[in-house]
Formats: structure tokens, sequence, C-alpha cells
């Protein structure tokens, strides 16, 4: 009988832990999470409760970060009408716009770059630019929009490569007459 109460004090002990660790979670991490899975009523639901629409992460990742990686464009809607800055920047230098472009979202790329987004920004990471990576994706729809919003063709990563020479590199010969500059 004494074997049996360690055990059960053990189960209770644990049982007693789920709850507090399932609240540990903080109102701007649940935001940001609302944002990424696109569920606007709980993301609506947490602005209204006080959490700031810039709730940023340790990364300096924000709501609308999240809703732009994973394309939805509802969520993106509803935080940029609720003030959320269109280009927050993380800490990396990776920006709404660029997880779009990224994740190949066309519908939150065009709503980002008619909001102003700088199209020829580069985060801390080589030197990349939006065209780098729509050129190293081959994606010819992002290609187009980011073109005519001004994105620079002849911009080098630190290695020297404009976009027009991913493209080739990655056998998208269908991308090389738009990226030529």
């Amino acid at each position: 009988m004494t074997q049996v109460w360690p055990r059960l004090s053990l189960v209770i002990c644990t049982l007693a832990l789920i709850p507090v660790s399932s609240c540990s979670t903080t109102p701007e991490e649940k935001l940001r999470m609302a944002a990424a899975e696109g569920n606007v009523l709980r993301v609506e639901t947490f602005l209204a409760q006080g959490v700031h629409v810039e709730a940023a992460n340790e990364r300096g990742l924000t709501p609308l970060h999240m809703a732009a990686k994973n394309g939805h464009r509802d969520t993106v809607v509803m935080l940029l009408g609720k003030g959320a800055v269109s280009n927050p920047m993380s800490q990396d230098g990776i920006t709404p716009l660029f997880s779009a472009v990224q994740q190949g979202h066309k519908e939150i790329v065009a709503l980002l770059l008619h909001q102003g987004v700088d199209v020829n920004a580069q985060p801390s990471i080589g030197g990349v630019t939006l065209l780098h990576v729509a050129a190293y994706r081959g994606d010819q729809a992002i290609i187009t929009l980011l073109l005519n919003s001004r994105g620079d063709k002849n911009a080098r990563m630190s290695t020297g490569e404009r976009p027009v020479d991913l493209a080739k590199k990655q056998g998208h010969t269908a991308l090389i007459p738009l990226l030529e500059p």
C-alpha cells in the first residue's frame, strides 16, 4: 500500500501541473497563434481585450508576420484595419511581405504592396531582396507584382548575384526576359 501512494502522488502532481502549464501562454502569444491560424474571430477578441496589435515575440515577429506567412488574407486585412504597421521588421530583417513572397501568397503580396511597403527592403540575410526570393522560387506572378512596384532588377546579394542569376541557376528560363536589367 505504501508503494501506491508515491505513484498516486506523482500522478496528482502531474495532473495539477497541466492546467498551470497551459495557462503560461500569454495573451500576446495567443494572439500570434490565432493570426497564424487565420482565426479572425479570436484575433478580434484578443485585440478587444487590449492585446496590442503589434505584440511581437522575442524574434520581433508580429501577428501580421504570422498571418502573412500563412496566407490568411482576411486576418491580414483585419490587422491592418486595426492599426498594424504594414512593414514591421523582425530582428533578422524579415517583414510580412518577405514571408508572403517566400511562401508564394500572391494575394497577400499584392495587398501589402498596395499598402506602400518597400519592395526593395533587404533583410540581414545576405542582401536578399524580394525579387531574389521570387526568382529563386520561379514565381512569375509575384515577380510581375514586384516589378510593377519598382522592384530593383539590379539588386545584388552579398554574393553578387542578381535576381536574374538565381532564375538562371534554378532553370526558370521563362523568367529571364522579365528579370534582365
